[in-house]
């Protein structure tokens, strides 16, 4: 009896051990220092904040707008300044200044979020973070799609697993800082938690999102989830990862009265687990994920339904899938009817009222190929489009168009559809 009690202690020891010790190594990986070089945050019409650090405490300052400059009050390694006063719809040089750091202040431009604009351009990647051979052609790709001109892109949105494979510091800054350089020079990183950014706490460190509807929508009160407000959509951020996924949660909750006050033409989603897939996951699966894409089906889905949601993106499945124009669809692949859940047919063109109207449908769409391409089976009725191509999204977005686009990391346009209101 004696020795099964010993035999106890040491395996209860052992497993004590190994807890403190991977809490050790989740906080250091968390919050461990590293160099960094500026990079734009909190966009607002009006607003915009820079987050840099530096190896010493020093005080930092921007230039910027040919005279403008502003400076922190006390020395830190950890800067961030906010600068407001700004036009919306406007770009401004800047440079950072620092003593301890060499900062590359060329071709540093930021922009305010716009009020009005005929066309808009937003890039979309998910499941960017390994640095790959694959993660710089979908790169490259993009930058040639806008003829090396990045003022052609007026938003950068990352759909989650942003740095593999745990969301250390030091993958951050290898797997988006330093693989994006001249990206997060001139655009506000948006971005949404997967499941491998969640596996540290570095996530909600390095990103500062807004919680008082600063960027646009209703005050959410946490960075898990909110809005954006550009001139011709507005954006949702959620958080399927960590955050309460219930129909009734404080984010669900949130979610309607944000898009009961929403007056934008377009009204896209995003976040990390999809609905629908067939790909690297399977949402036919209730376990896969541990039940996220299900919960976030079932319990989201309604709410997209019922306030005219436009277009609902997700990364995690290292694959693009797309579906049609897609209506009250919460169950499994088995319980889809064409008759019941789709509102067109057609693969490339859809028409929906102008004015909002419940029920109009929605297009689901999984891009989780930023970096690299898995298998998939593609068997989903709801998602009849898939590739196991690397590649990124293109959305063009005018008052009365939503255009899309899949380009590989070859440059070539895979797939792509058009949403009319009228």
């Amino acid at each position: 009896m004696k020795f099964f009690k010993r035999i106890g202690l040491f395996l209860f020891t052992v497993v004590l051990l190994y807890g403190i010790g991977r809490l050790i190594v989740v906080t250091y990986d968390s919050y461990i220092f590293v160099d960094r070089q500026p990079y734009l945050q909190m966009q607002t019409q009006n607003s915009i904040t820079l987050k840099w650090q530096t190896p010493e405490y020093e005080i930092g300052s921007v230039d910027y707008a040919d005279g403008l400059h502003v400076s922190e009050k006390e020395a830190q390694k950890y800067h961030s300044l906010t600068l407001t006063g700004l036009k919306p719809g406007s770009c401004y040089d800047y440079k950072v200044n620092a003593t301890s750091l060499i900062i590359d202040n060329t071709n540093r431009i930021f922009c305010t979020l716009n009020t009005k604009k005929d066309l808009e351009r937003v890039w979309v990647v998910g499941d960017t973070g390994e640095n790959s051979t694959n993660q710089k052609k979908v790169y490259k790709s993009m930058l040639s799609y806008v003829d090396n001109n990045l003022s052609k892109i007026d938003l950068w949105l990352l759909l989650g697993d942003n740095a593999y494979k745990s969301g250390t510091q030091k993958q951050y800054n290898k797997q988006l800082f330093n693989s994006y350089k001249e990206l997060v020079k001139q655009k506000t990183v948006w971005a949404v938690i997967g499941n491998h950014d969640a596996r540290r706490w570095a996530f909600y460190h390095i990103f500062d999102f807004p919680t008082k509807g600063e960027s646009g929508g209703a005050a959410s009160k946490s960075e898990k989830y909110y809005s954006i407000d550009e001139a011709n959509f507005h954006l949702v951020m959620l958080d399927s990862e960590t955050e309460d996924r219930s129909a009734n949660g404080e984010m669900a909750n949130w979610l309607k009265k944000d898009l009961e006050q929403n007056k934008k033409p377009w009204t896209i989603v995003a976040f990390h687990h999809p609905p629908y897939s067939d790909g690297s996951h399977h949402s036919d699966h209730p376990h896969d994920s541990g039940g996220r894409m299900k919960e976030m089906r079932e319990n989201f889905i309604p709410i997209f339904d019922k306030y005219d949601v436009d277009l609902v993106m997700s990364g995690h499945s290292h694959v693009y899938e797309r579906g049609r124009l897609l209506v009250n669809h919460t169950g499994d692949s088995k319980s889809f009817d064409p008759a019941l859940h789709v509102k067109e047919n057609s693969l490339t063109t859809y028409t929906k009222p102008l004015s909002k109207t419940p029920n109009s449908g929605t297009v689901y769409i999984v891009d989780g190929s930023g970096s690299k391409a898995d298998s998939g089976t593609f068997k989903l009725p709801e998602m009849p489009i898939g590739y196991s191509i690397s590649g990124s999204v293109i959305l063009e977005i005018t008052p009365t168009t939503l255009s899309e686009k899949f380009l590989t990391d070859e440059g070539k346009i895979k797939d792509s559809f058009t949403i009319t209101k009228k």
